[in-house]
């Protein structure tokens, strides 16, 4: 660990990219840009979301960004133009990467993806001692057997999802500089990696500074609360609009409001006027991406999620951002406390604005993050991976992921879960499936 980390204090350039997940890339160049560190967010495709950053002016890259864009837009019936499209991204990949080599001193890459996503990309950057922080974000690097958001066609299309997700953590964490993850999504971690809750979550809180109003002022009859999913399936809407029309048929005077497809900028407006968030159903973490949002608008958020069991001990020492995070079957017991006292919800608010606004501030996340490309991360920011407890995933019922589990363990044995290295975790997740035999291994994927 330490031997990777020995790298150049001082540069003067970064690049982020090649992807924009939940305004992390645009958040931590504002941070970075009021600690006077320039970067460029450099992107395969445009965000559908409308996320605004500062981007090179090289027409290599917008032709790069142009082609990624089309051969994400253009419909699957216009094959053939879609494949040139995605041809054409292809190609551009390594003349950028090469662009890229001169012009930047330190590269981080989000959700798992480089460049050129080679592990010959990454020895380059290795052996000219470029620093490389890969910061992964849910899904790129959570079993596909416990990710609701992963649809489960046959068996065998799972067993190959999970070897090839496998093989790409592998492949980053050994030739990156540093790893960031969260204990939750941690599972196919060979090595210690950051652990995410150490570094955060940038919001920018000068952008709504003006705006934010008292929401002990605000409350409403009929309260109003605020559900905005990115896939309603895999965030539980159905199960939450649910809760919402029990308590109504109870007497309990609250209105939801489901925002979809909307810009960032759209669902910003729709946070000043509402009572109460509900994110999700089924997380793995206390505050995502909408959450910390409405955390800036000072607004307290619900978020269900079994990951609310393990929270205790997988962020002992870390800051835990102030949501009210419950199991989903304790959401709608929850929700009527809230509702029910407005007391309870300022409280919240007022916790979760002060959190974001001094804790995952855009300046002390990307300070923070200097201290990771720098090699002077402390010891208690390092998690075990061994460590990994965590079963119940993230976007499905435990039953849900349980059957998968068990199905892919029937199928191509224990060894198909790809976590051999833990034999605790193993056999945990066995025993929770409820799998009566383990069966033959399966591939591991390791390298001969």
């Amino acid at each position: 660990m330490s031997s990777k980390n020995m790298v150049p204090r001082n540069f003067s350039r970064v690049l982020i990219g090649p992807v924009e997940v939940a305004g992390v890339a645009q958040g931590l160049q504002k941070g970075l840009a009021q600690l006077n560190i320039s970067s460029d967010l450099v992107l395969e495709c445009q965000h559908p979301f409308g996320y605004a950053a500062q981007e090179p002016a090289s027409l290599l890259v917008k032709v790069w960004k142009w082609a990624g864009t089309q051969a994400r837009k253009i419909p699957m019936r216009l094959l053939p133009l879609k494949g040139l499209a995605y041809a054409c991204h292809l190609v551009l990949c390594w003349p950028v990467l090469l662009w890229a080599l001169f012009r930047y001193d330190a590269f981080v890459f989000l959700a798992g993806k480089t460049l050129t996503n080679t592990s010959l990309e990454l020895l380059l950057l290795r052996v000219l001692r470029k620093p490389v922080v890969v910061i992964f974000l849910g899904s790129d690097s959570r079993p596909p057997y416990i990710n609701g958001a992963w649809p489960m066609s046959t068996v065998a299309a799972m067993c190959r999802a999970t070897l090839r997700q496998k093989r790409k953590v592998r492949r980053i964490e050994r030739q990156a500089t540093v790893c960031v993850n969260a204990p939750g999504t941690s599972h196919f971690h060979e090595r210690p990696v950051i652990n995410w809750f150490a570094l955060g979550l940038p919001r920018d809180v000068s952008a709504v500074a003006q705006t934010v109003v008292d929401t002990k002022k605000l409350s409403t009859t009929p309260l109003r609360i605020i559900h905005s999913p990115s896939n309603s399936a895999v965030k539980g809407t159905a199960l939450i609009q649910a809760a919402v029309e029990r308590l109504q048929r109870r007497g309990v005077q609250i209105e939801l409001v489901t925002l979809k497809g909307l810009s960032n900028e759209a669902v910003l407006t729709a946070l000043q006027r509402c009572d109460l968030v509900i994110d999700q159903m089924y997380s793995d973490t206390p505050m995502a991406g909408f959450a910390a949002e409405a955390a800036l608008f000072g607004k307290p958020t619900l978020v269900g999620g079994y990951f609310a069991r393990d929270m205790p001990s997988a962020l002992t020492g870390m800051p835990v951002p102030p949501t009210r995070f419950v199991a989903p079957d304790l959401l709608e017991q929850a929700l009527d406390e809230l509702v029910c006292s407005a007391a309870a919800r300022a409280e919240l608010a007022d916790a979760a604005r002060h959190f974001v606004q001094s804790e995952w501030s855009c300046q002390e996340v990307a300070g923070r993050l200097l201290r990771i490309i720098r090699g002077e991360a402390p010891a208690t920011w390092w998690y075990d991976p061994a460590d990994v407890t965590y079963l119940a995933g993230c976007g499905l019922s435990e039953s849900a992921a349980q059957e998968r589990v068990r199905q892919l363990i029937n199928h191509a044995g224990i060894g198909a879960l790809q976590v051999k290295d833990k034999p605790g975790l193993e056999t945990a997740f066995a025993s929770w499936a409820k799998v009566q035999s383990a069966g033959a291994p399966a591939d591991d994927g390791a390298a001969p």
